[in-house]
């Protein structure tokens, strides 16, 4: 048996987790950056699996930032470089953009082959070249199975559960790295599950119109709740995939589950279209028209992902927008009537809490050194514009509540509207706050997370509700 250091260790990326995430992360990012090629791909498709992998590369800029998918990969083939191991790489001209680990192969070490070569061709190719057990392999389960055989030692890359495992031989001269697959911690942070507390906003129309008396209409709230969560969570995958090279530029982004490679895309891809699905089916079974404006809701989100949120100021206008929706949905559920004043102060104080986002990401982001924020449309000198914009936004949203408290709506509703200067005067003191916060750089970068863990944000909310008890709401006839 040849000495460890002589014999090459072939490494095969098709089908692996390595060229099966450069393969996947084309299509996220064409949707992105070139939307109206996607018309092109059935067309691609017709001349087959090879054809069409080559022309989405042609067609799609290369990642600014290679994925990260490849790190068990890469630790795999750092090992085999320790034990002076020479590294070929089966290749073909149709693979995507260079990952990670081609810094590991000299040019010289490619051995090309044609796409979609059975497992019995590569291993006759590699005998003819190496000789019957004179080389190791690490490739997929199908063709490492067909290469048992020949090879001196085989390792398997599974493409799905993205881990490395010998087949039958000892391998204690080689080191097999860990595994750091996702968790169900990880799904929960990529659901962004704390974003759901956004939704809450569907009981406003419930708790203004005094609808929350009957069983059944408390239970058409949490249906409705739930069906615009499963909507949310379903984009939030969504934008995941189109912003991956945005996010790991991020330093906190960049742990997300699409942008660190802990799970495949298409896992990721068919958990959106699930959540989605599931929403949009249980909306249109409240109510159709709720179940439109949740159509309306995902085709906001997705314009926002694909282009809205690089335009200054339109990302922050169309995210208040979006809260205002939450707000039209409660009213479809529950048949609420309302009053303008209400709109008005839900798009201002979100309007300021958008403003507020932008600003902490791009207040961080100027320590760097750098005039852009990278994925947006906005420059280190807007940070004064953003500023005055929030807070004038929030001080309005303030005096509009305040205006509200001493309208014909509130006297017909409570008995002691008086009461409501209180929540008013909580309101300014949180808005006020945040933006306290968010110039000290105290402030986390989603004004919802910080909202969630602080806790003066709780006793002020607490302070709110006490007021409005206190204000005595009138039960409907």
């Amino acid at each position: 048996m040849n000495a460890p250091e002589a014999v090459p260790l072939c490494v095969d990326l098709d089908g692996t987790f390595a060229q099966a995430t450069l393969s996947h992360e084309s299509l996220p990012r064409l949707t992105r950056q070139r939307p109206l090629r996607l018309i092109l791909l059935p067309f691609w498709w017709i001349g087959g699996l090879a054809r069409s992998l080559k022309r989405l590369a042609q067609s799609n800029p290369a990642p600014a930032r290679p994925p990260a998918a490849d790190e068990p990969l890469e630790a795999f083939l750092q090992a085999a470089r320790k034990l002076r191991q020479p590294l070929h790489r089966l290749g073909h001209e149709s693979r995507n953009p260079p990952s990670a680990i081609d810094r590991l192969f000299a040019s010289h070490e490619i051995i090309h082959c044609t796409p979609n070569l059975t497992g019995e061709a590569k291993a006759a190719l590699l005998v003819a070249r190496f000789g019957e057990k004179a080389f190791d392999y690490a490739g997929d389960p199908e063709h490492a199975k067909a290469l048992e055989k020949h090879a001196r030692r085989v390792f398997v890359i599974h493409p799905t559960t993205r881990s490395i495992q010998p087949i039958g031989q000892d391998t204690n001269d080689t080191q097999i790295p860990r595994h750091h697959a996702s968790t169900w911690q990880d799904w929960i942070k990529a659901l962004r599950i704390h974003q759901w507390a956004k939704n809450l906003l569907i009981a406003i129309p419930f708790l203004v119109g005094h609808h929350y008396h009957a069983a059944w209409q408390l239970a058409g709230l949490l249906a409705a709740f739930l069906s615009m969560s499963l909507c949310a969570s379903g984009t939030y995958l969504w934008n995941d995939l189109l912003d991956l090279d945005h996010d790991r530029a991020h330093p906190r982004k960049k742990q997300r589950l699409a942008a660190s490679g802990k799970t495949s895309i298409p896992r990721i891809a068919l958990a959106a279209l699930s959540l989605v699905t599931i929403g949009l089916g249980s909306g249109f079974l409240l109510a159709p028209s709720f179940g439109f404006l949740l159509i309306a809701y995902i085709a906001a989100t997705l314009t926002y992902s694909l282009y809205l949120k690089r335009i200054a100021l339109a990302d922050i206008f169309l995210l208040a927008f979006l809260y205002l929706s939450r707000l039209v949905a409660g009213i479809l559920i529950s048949e609420a009537v309302i009053s303008f004043w209400l709109f008005a102060f839900t798009f201002l104080l979100f309007l300021s809490l958008a403003a507020a986002k932008r600003f902490v990401e791009l207040n961080a982001h100027s320590g760097t050194g750098e005039t852009k924020l990278h994925g947006r449309g906005y420059q280190t000198r807007d940070l004064p514009l953003l500023s005055q914009l929030g807070i004038a936004s929030g001080i309005a949203s303030c005096i509009v509540l305040g205006l509200y408290s001493n309208s014909p709506q509130v006297t017909a509703l409570y008995r002691h509207p008086e009461w409501f200067w209180g929540i008013c005067i909580a309101s300014l003191q949180w808005i006020t706050r945040i933006w306290l916060l968010s110039h000290r750089g105290e402030m986390h970068d989603d004004p919802v997370v910080f909202a969630l863990k602080d806790p003066i944000t709780w006793l002020t909310g607490a302070a709110g509700i006490a007021c409005l008890l206190l204000a005595a709401p009138i039960p409907p006839p």
